[in-house]
């Protein structure tokens, strides 16, 4: 896992080394949109309140048993 940082930005890559097909969240603070995905399986947008909605399911452990 690589993690990108900025004062504004923060990029997760789920597979580190950088490689451009591997599934990264990205976030901003100057953006409404979190873009989650990547080449090989396509990209997902979020708004910042959906996106906060599914963390909250996943604190409750809503998506465990399927693990």
């Amino acid at each position: 896992m690589e993690r990108l940082e900025t004062e504004n930005t923060l990029k997760i890559v789920f597979c580190g080394k950088g490689s451009c097909k591997c599934p990264s969240i990205d976030i901003s603070k100057s953006n409404g949109v979190i873009t989650i995905g990547g080449e090989e399986e396509g990209y997902t947008q979020f708004t910042k309140e959906q996106f906060k909605m599914f963390l909250e399911e996943a604190k409750k452990g809503t998506f465990e048993k399927y693990l």
